[in-house]
This record gives C-alpha cells, structure tokens and sequence, in this order.
C-alpha cells in the first residue's frame, strides 16, 4: 500500500490528523520520506501546533534543503513568538529562494517589529 498517496487523498479532504498518522506510516516505512515528513509538518500547522511540526522540519531539512522546508520552519518559530528563530530561518529560505516574495514580507515585518533605541 501506498501510504504516502493515501496521506495526500485524506490530506485534501483536510482531515489532518488521519492525514499525520498515514504520513508518518510513510516515512517509517521509506515511501517518500523527505515529502511525508514534510507534509506531516504541514498537517500539524494546520491544526495549530506548532511545536509539533518543528522537529518534523528539522528532520526533513537534514535530508534536503529547500527553501520553502526552512520558509514553514520559520513561520512556526514565528508562531511561537521566537523572533530571533523565525527571522533567521526565512533568511535561510530567501537565500535559497530569493525570488519568493512572501519571505520577504515576512522578514521585513519581523524587522519592522524589533525596536530600535534612539
């Protein structure tokens, strides 16, 4: 059984946990591992748990970096209200994507939030 195909039908019903449980079968069993860890990660910010969907991004980058695996990592440090994490790691992903707009944005807004003395 494809569970990673399976994953991605339930995924779209937006059934999010069902969705995590198949994703994670996926990735145990090496069924497009980097992609199930990566939308598992994706499925616990749906759900708003952020802290959850952390580690699932670090486990997903130390098999490949792309810019938009360091992109929701940062978004979930930003959710966390850890400014420092989330500006450096869209940094990370506008450096290897630096044509993506919305990481842009979203580092000027957390540039814009710290305060600077006079």
């Amino acid at each position: 059984m494809e569970y990673f195909q399976k994953a991605n039908a339930i995924y779209n019903t937006k059934d999010y946990s069902r969705a995590i449980a198949l994703y994670k079968k996926a990735s145990e069993m090496k069924d497009n591992e980097v992609s199930s860890l990566y939308n598992t990660a994706v499925c616990f910010i749906h759900l708003k748990e952020y802290d959850k969907a952390i580690p699932l991004f670090y486990s997903a980058i130390s098999l490949r970096r792309e810019s938009k695996y360091f992109f929701n990592l940062a978004y979930c440090y930003a959710m966390c209200a850890n400014k420092a994490k989330a500006l450096y790691y869209f940094n990370t992903a506008w450096t290897l994507n630096n044509d993506d707009v919305d990481c842009e944005k979203a580092i000027n807004l957390l540039l814009k939030s710290y305060k600077i003395a006079p």
